[in-house]
């Protein structure tokens, strides 16, 4: 019985390991079709709703309802640089950069999230 089961086993072994390619395989596909939607960060201000990729460094002003709110966009992530608000909570938010992250100046009614 040892021999037959050893003979069986080597083609089910192949066997799996075909399939565990294809199933690998398939899955890298996959992500590439789909995963590789750029990241964009969306602002949103009382006056205004702003999109900006996050691939490309820059620095962006904000007219708020107490003044101008500055955010940087840099090596894929986004915080806000500057707010006129007194307490600065959304400038110690840190930075964004992963999907659903967000941070708010709320007394400035800016608002920042990662798609």
């Amino acid at each position: 019985m040892g021999r037959n089961f050893r003979r069986l086993l080597r083609p089910l072994d192949f066997a799996i390991l075909f399939i565990f390619i294809l199933v690998t395989a398939a899955s890298f596909l996959f992500l590439k079709t789909h995963g590789n939607q750029e990241a964009r960060l969306v602002i949103e201000s009382s006056k205004k709703e702003y999109i900006y990729p996050l691939t490309k460094n820059r620095e962006i002003e904000i007219e708020g309802a107490l003044g101008k709110s500055v955010i940087v966009i840099q090596d894929g992530r986004a915080y806000f640089k500057s707010s006129p608000c007194s307490n600065k909570t959304c400038i110690h938010m840190g930075a964004v950069q992963e999907e659903n992250d967000w941070a708010a100046c709320l007394p400035n009614d800016v608002f920042i999230r990662v798609e």
